[in-house]
Protein backbone atom coordinates (compact mmCIF):
# COMPACT_ATOMS: atom_id res chain seq x y z
CA UNK A 1 0.00 0.00 0.00
CA UNK A 2 3.33 3.00 0.37
CA UNK A 3 3.34 2.58 -3.26
CA UNK A 4 -0.13 2.86 -4.82
CA UNK A 5 0.78 6.02 -6.84
CA UNK A 6 4.29 5.93 -7.03
CA UNK A 7 4.97 4.58 -10.58
CA UNK A 8 2.01 6.83 -11.89
CA UNK A 9 3.81 10.04 -10.52
CA UNK A 10 7.05 8.87 -11.90
CA UNK A 11 5.45 8.07 -15.12
CA UNK A 12 4.05 12.13 -15.26
CA UNK A 13 7.68 13.14 -14.77
CA UNK A 14 9.01 10.64 -16.85
CA UNK A 15 6.53 12.65 -19.59
CA UNK A 16 7.23 15.69 -19.31
CA UNK A 17 11.33 15.56 -19.90
CA UNK A 18 10.34 12.65 -23.23
CA UNK A 19 8.15 16.02 -24.45
CA UNK A 20 10.88 18.40 -24.27
CA UNK A 21 13.43 16.55 -25.68
CA UNK A 22 11.45 15.34 -28.65
CA UNK A 23 10.68 18.82 -28.94
CA UNK A 24 13.99 20.52 -29.06
CA UNK A 25 14.76 17.23 -31.27
CA UNK A 26 12.05 18.40 -33.97
CA UNK A 27 12.90 22.49 -33.62
CA UNK A 28 16.45 21.49 -34.39
CA UNK A 29 15.69 19.58 -37.12
CA UNK A 30 13.45 22.17 -38.41
CA UNK A 31 16.35 25.14 -38.35
CA UNK A 32 18.55 22.54 -39.98
CA UNK A 33 16.08 21.78 -42.55
CA UNK A 34 16.42 25.62 -43.38
CA UNK A 35 19.81 25.98 -43.52
CA UNK A 36 21.43 23.55 -46.28
CA UNK A 37 24.87 25.42 -46.35
CA UNK A 38 25.21 23.81 -42.60
CA UNK A 39 25.89 20.23 -43.99
CA UNK A 40 29.57 20.38 -43.31
CA UNK A 41 29.30 21.89 -40.01
CA UNK A 42 32.75 20.02 -38.17
CA UNK A 43 33.15 17.53 -40.74
CA UNK A 44 36.28 16.15 -39.27
CA UNK A 45 35.13 15.97 -35.57
CA UNK A 46 34.23 12.28 -34.93
CA UNK A 47 37.84 11.58 -36.42
CA UNK A 48 39.33 12.50 -33.55
CA UNK A 49 41.16 10.08 -30.87
CA UNK A 50 39.90 12.30 -28.13
CA UNK A 51 37.78 15.24 -27.37
CA UNK A 52 36.39 17.30 -24.16
CA UNK A 53 33.15 19.27 -22.89
CA UNK A 54 30.77 19.84 -20.22
CA UNK A 55 27.80 18.95 -19.74
CA UNK A 56 24.50 19.94 -17.46
CA UNK A 57 22.07 17.82 -16.27
CA UNK A 58 18.14 18.55 -14.99
CA UNK A 59 16.89 15.57 -13.04
CA UNK A 60 13.74 14.03 -11.29
CA UNK A 61 14.69 11.63 -8.57
CA UNK A 62 13.70 9.45 -5.78
CA UNK A 63 13.91 6.37 -3.63
CA UNK A 64 12.16 3.42 -4.29
CA UNK A 65 11.92 1.71 -0.46
CA UNK A 66 11.30 -1.89 0.36
CA UNK A 67 9.22 -2.35 3.50
CA UNK A 68 10.57 -4.49 6.50
CA UNK A 69 8.19 -7.00 8.35
CA UNK A 70 9.43 -5.15 11.32
CA UNK A 71 7.23 -2.42 13.17
CA UNK A 72 7.94 0.03 16.10
CA UNK A 73 6.17 -1.40 19.62
CA UNK A 74 2.69 0.68 19.60
CA UNK A 75 2.68 2.92 16.95
CA UNK A 76 3.84 0.93 13.64
CA UNK A 77 4.01 2.62 10.51
CA UNK A 78 0.99 1.66 7.75
CA UNK A 79 2.30 3.79 4.83
CA UNK A 80 5.43 4.69 3.27
CA UNK A 81 5.49 7.41 0.24
CA UNK A 82 8.84 8.63 -1.72
CA UNK A 83 7.88 10.90 -3.97
CA UNK A 84 9.95 12.40 -6.96
CA UNK A 85 12.31 15.86 -5.96
CA UNK A 86 14.29 17.55 -8.97
CA UNK A 87 17.78 18.32 -9.04
CA UNK A 88 20.45 19.55 -11.21
CA UNK A 89 24.36 18.60 -11.67
CA UNK A 90 27.42 19.55 -13.41
CA UNK A 91 30.21 17.70 -15.06
CA UNK A 92 32.73 17.60 -17.77
CA UNK A 93 33.07 15.29 -20.84
CA UNK A 94 36.12 12.96 -21.84
CA UNK A 95 35.38 10.72 -24.93
CA UNK A 96 37.89 8.20 -26.46
CA UNK A 97 36.96 7.53 -29.92
CA UNK A 98 36.94 3.56 -30.57
CA UNK A 99 35.63 3.10 -34.25
CA UNK A 100 33.58 5.00 -36.75
CA UNK A 101 30.36 3.65 -34.14
CA UNK A 102 31.47 3.33 -30.73
CA UNK A 103 33.19 5.99 -28.45
CA UNK A 104 34.05 5.27 -24.83
CA UNK A 105 33.07 8.37 -22.46
CA UNK A 106 34.12 9.15 -18.41
CA UNK A 107 31.64 11.87 -17.91
CA UNK A 108 32.22 13.10 -13.92
CA UNK A 109 29.93 15.38 -12.75
CA UNK A 110 28.80 17.03 -9.19
CA UNK A 111 24.79 16.26 -8.53
CA UNK A 112 22.84 17.99 -6.46
CA UNK A 113 19.61 15.67 -5.13
CA UNK A 114 17.02 15.98 -2.42
CA UNK A 115 15.46 12.44 -1.79
CA UNK A 116 12.41 12.38 0.89
CA UNK A 117 10.91 9.30 2.48
CA UNK A 118 7.09 10.30 3.98
CA UNK A 119 5.80 7.63 6.93
CA UNK A 120 2.64 7.62 7.95
CA UNK A 121 1.96 6.20 11.43
CA UNK A 122 -1.01 3.98 12.80
CA UNK A 123 -1.88 6.92 15.21
CA UNK A 124 -2.25 8.93 11.97
CA UNK A 125 0.95 11.01 12.72
CA UNK A 126 3.21 11.56 9.87
CA UNK A 127 6.75 12.37 9.67
CA UNK A 128 8.72 13.12 6.85
CA UNK A 129 12.53 11.99 6.53
CA UNK A 130 14.15 14.09 3.85
CA UNK A 131 18.28 13.24 2.78
CA UNK A 132 19.87 16.27 0.89
CA UNK A 133 23.25 15.45 -0.55
CA UNK A 134 25.96 16.26 -3.16
CA UNK A 135 27.13 13.04 -4.83
CA UNK A 136 30.20 13.19 -7.18
CA UNK A 137 29.78 11.06 -9.83
CA UNK A 138 32.15 8.90 -12.37
CA UNK A 139 29.58 7.87 -15.11
CA UNK A 140 31.94 5.46 -17.51
CA UNK A 141 29.71 4.90 -20.82
CA UNK A 142 29.71 2.99 -24.10
CA UNK A 143 28.23 5.20 -26.54
CA UNK A 144 26.80 3.61 -29.68
CA UNK A 145 26.25 5.94 -32.56
CA UNK A 146 24.18 5.99 -35.71
CA UNK A 147 25.34 6.89 -38.83
CA UNK A 148 25.46 11.07 -39.41
CA UNK A 149 23.27 12.36 -41.64
CA UNK A 150 23.72 16.14 -42.53
CA UNK A 151 24.54 17.38 -39.23
CA UNK A 152 22.33 14.71 -37.08
CA UNK A 153 23.26 11.59 -35.53
CA UNK A 154 21.36 9.60 -32.90
CA UNK A 155 23.08 7.45 -30.44
CA UNK A 156 22.19 5.13 -27.58
CA UNK A 157 24.75 4.84 -24.17
CA UNK A 158 25.10 2.37 -21.54
CA UNK A 159 27.30 1.80 -18.52
CA UNK A 160 28.15 2.12 -14.97
CA UNK A 161 27.72 4.89 -12.22
CA UNK A 162 29.98 4.65 -9.17
CA UNK A 163 28.89 7.73 -6.69
CA UNK A 164 30.01 9.32 -3.84
CA UNK A 165 28.41 12.06 -1.46
CA UNK A 166 30.74 14.90 -0.44
CA UNK A 167 30.86 15.93 2.84
CA UNK A 168 28.35 13.83 4.55
CA UNK A 169 25.98 14.37 6.44
CA UNK A 170 25.28 11.30 8.02
CA UNK A 171 27.28 12.06 10.92
CA UNK A 172 25.33 15.30 11.46
CA UNK A 173 21.87 13.30 11.71
CA UNK A 174 20.43 12.16 14.68
CA UNK A 175 20.14 8.31 15.20
CA UNK A 176 16.43 8.68 15.63
CA UNK A 177 16.22 9.72 12.01
CA UNK A 178 16.81 8.09 8.96
CA UNK A 179 20.02 7.93 7.48
CA UNK A 180 21.67 6.83 4.31
CA UNK A 181 25.12 5.76 3.07
CA UNK A 182 27.30 8.07 1.41
CA UNK A 183 27.84 5.48 -1.37
CA UNK A 184 26.37 4.75 -4.36
CA UNK A 185 26.35 2.25 -7.80
CA UNK A 186 23.99 2.14 -10.49
CA UNK A 187 23.59 0.87 -13.86
CA UNK A 188 22.60 3.63 -16.80
CA UNK A 189 20.99 3.76 -20.19
CA UNK A 190 19.40 6.29 -22.58
CA UNK A 191 19.45 7.78 -25.69
CA UNK A 192 20.33 10.73 -27.75
CA UNK A 193 21.31 12.91 -30.68
CA UNK A 194 23.96 14.74 -31.49
CA UNK A 195 23.70 18.34 -33.26
CA UNK A 196 26.80 19.43 -35.22
CA UNK A 197 26.87 23.51 -35.19
CA UNK A 198 29.41 25.61 -37.03
CA UNK A 199 31.49 25.60 -33.52
CA UNK A 200 30.49 22.82 -31.42
CA UNK A 201 28.39 20.09 -31.06
CA UNK A 202 25.54 20.13 -28.57
CA UNK A 203 23.85 17.03 -27.73
CA UNK A 204 20.54 16.41 -25.86
CA UNK A 205 20.21 13.13 -23.75
CA UNK A 206 17.75 11.50 -21.32
CA UNK A 207 18.82 8.90 -19.18
CA UNK A 208 17.63 6.61 -16.76
CA UNK A 209 19.98 5.45 -13.89
CA UNK A 210 19.08 2.43 -11.32
CA UNK A 211 21.22 1.37 -8.09
CA UNK A 212 21.47 -1.83 -7.51
CA UNK A 213 23.19 -1.46 -3.64
CA UNK A 214 21.19 -0.42 -0.51
CA UNK A 215 22.08 2.92 0.56
CA UNK A 216 19.94 2.94 3.81
CA UNK A 217 21.83 2.96 7.42
CA UNK A 218 20.33 0.43 10.00
CA UNK A 219 19.74 2.71 13.00
CA UNK A 220 17.43 1.70 15.86
CA UNK A 221 14.54 3.80 14.95
CA UNK A 222 11.16 3.05 13.51
CA UNK A 223 11.91 4.87 10.45
CA UNK A 224 15.10 2.43 9.76
CA UNK A 225 13.42 -0.88 11.01
CA UNK A 226 10.64 -0.29 9.04
CA UNK A 227 12.62 -0.62 5.71
CA UNK A 228 14.60 -3.69 4.48
CA UNK A 229 15.76 -1.75 1.57
CA UNK A 230 16.47 1.89 -0.37
CA UNK A 231 17.23 2.27 -3.75
CA UNK A 232 17.74 5.37 -5.87
CA UNK A 233 15.62 6.24 -9.31
CA UNK A 234 17.27 9.04 -11.23
CA UNK A 235 15.86 10.13 -14.60
CA UNK A 236 17.89 13.15 -16.29
CA UNK A 237 18.10 15.39 -19.41
CA UNK A 238 21.59 15.82 -20.25
CA UNK A 239 22.67 18.88 -22.43
CA UNK A 240 26.20 18.35 -23.76
CA UNK A 241 28.34 20.87 -25.12
CA UNK A 242 31.70 19.48 -27.26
Amino acid sequence: MYTTNLWHKQHIHRAKIIFLFVALSQFTGLVHSQNYEWDSNLPNYDNRLMHYGFTIGLNTTRFRAIRSPAYFPGDSIIAIKTPSKAGFSLGFIMNLRLGDYLDLRLTPDVAFFERTVEFTFGSGRQSKQTAESVFIETPLMLKYKSMRRHNNRMYLVGGIKPAIEAGAKKKEKKKNELRTNNMDFSIDYGVGLDLYFKFFKFAPELRFSHSLVNILNKDPNPYSESLLKLTTHTVTLYLHFE
